[in-house]
């Protein structure tokens, strides 16, 4: 009868231990690239959010902005009194609403001056309808800027029978909030109706 060799069964048993090292080195090496891509994944989405809710806040200035054209050429009276500079609508003044007027600061740069009420006028205030998907609605200022003279013309001279000039500018100023709060655009145009 034959005896069976002893360094067979040697080389045997340790094959099973190395093969079980391998396994478990290539389930760690599987585990971390599937994190690394979860993780990836994961950073690119909240981009598409983010670059989402930047582009909803932009949409929603323009739709401001739009809004203040039409209600200067409707005539309305919420975008009439520029006298009162108040209310969303003021006359052209380089410095801040409140004294001193040395100051220079424009009005939408006037810190607190976008969360004080009665400074703006709101876009569904205007137009009655809202804006889905925001989380606030685009508000804005008008400003009626001086008058200038037409082409060719002078501001000392009268003009058509009359004193005044015949080209009345206004600059619109719109702040727009996109799909959360941390997502704003502001936007200005300078309009003539």
């Amino acid at each position: 009868m034959k005896t069976p060799h002893p360094t067979a069964d040697f080389r045997h048993s340790t094959q099973h231990g190395f093969v079980l090292i391998v396994a478990l080195i290539l389930l760690l090496v599987l585990t971390i690239l599937g994190l690394a891509a979860a993780q990836s994944t994961s950073l690119q989405e909240r981009m598409a959010g983010n670059t989402r809710s930047r582009d909803m806040a932009f949409q929603a200035a323009e739709a401001g902005l739009r809004a203040a054209e039409s209600c200067l050429n409707s005539g309305s009276a919420l975008c009439a009194n520029f006298s009162a500079n108040a209310n969303g609508t003021y006359l052209f003044n380089p410095g801040a609403p409140t004294p001193p007027a040395t100051n220079t600061t424009p009005l939408w740069q006037v810190p607190g001056f976008w969360s004080t009420a009665g400074n703006v006028l709101s876009y569904s205030a205007v137009t009655g309808s809202s804006l889905q998907y925001v989380a606030a609605p685009p508000e804005f200022i008008i400003e009626q800027m001086p008058p200038i003279a037409v082409p060719g013309g002078n501001l000392g001279t009268q003009q058509y029978g009359g004193g005044s000039p015949t080209i009345q500018l206004y600059r619109i100023t719109a702040l727009g909030t996109g799909g959360d709060s941390t997502a704003t655009a502001m936007l200005q145009s300078v309009y003539q109706p």
